[in-house]
């Protein structure tokens, strides 16, 4: 799938899989981190609108729901950085996440602190992650570029140093068999991507 050129776009059937995965694999993952630690955080690199156009929820507002749900068995605090580059999609984002959170208790509202950046998702999403103290604790990052720039390798050997670090990256199947051929020399470029 192309990069969408909308602030929204329809859901495509692989976007649905990937978010059915995504929530299941929250769902879990929540309540066993929030039961051993007081703080745990969840961060996106390509945020989007939060929102599609027959308004099926975004990655952003799924995470959040699941958060919620376990922060009512759980006293204790969810840290959630979404990165967006395109400043309609943010603004789209920042409603949406303000309605999600008014579907909430405001005692869980106040246990999930949600900052919402708009710029480059790199080397911006690293840094971010350093200056919360989120690197180094559970951290749940989903870096799905939906068809777009690559994720860099050297972000991802960054994040990989932390145990407690885990990432879900998604891509379009077609994205590997540029490195089939050495074409442009996609192979030497496939180890830097």
């Amino acid at each position: 799938m192309a990069v969408p050129k909308e602030a929204v776009w329809e859901r495509d059937p692989h976007t649905a899989a990937k978010h059915d995965l995504l929530k299941r694999y929250l769902e879990a993952w929540a309540p066993i981190l929030l039961s051993r630690h007081d703080v745990i955080s969840y961060a996106e690199g390509f945020a989007g609108a939060g929102v599609y156009k027959q308004g099926e929820p975004g990655s952003p507002v799924i995470a959040y729901e699941v958060f919620a749900d376990a922060l009512h068995r759980f006293p204790k605090r969810m840290r959630v950085i979404l990165m967006e580059e395109d400043a309609r999609r943010v603004k789209e984002l920042q409603q949406q996440m303000e309605l999600a959170r008014s579907r909430q208790k405001e005692s869980i509202a106040q246990r999930m602190a949600v900052e919402i950046r708009h710029g480059d998702f790199h080397p911006a999403l690293l840094e971010k992650l350093r200056s919360t103290g989120a690197l180094g604790k559970p951290l749940f990052v989903l870096l799905d570029s939906f068809g777009g720039p690559d994720i860099p390798f050297q972000l991802l050997q960054a994040l990989g140093r932390y145990s407690s670090t885990e990432v879900m990256v998604t891509f379009e199947p077609a994205f590997l068999t540029r490195f089939a051929e050495n074409h442009g020399g996609h192979r030497q470029l496939g180890d830097a991507a």
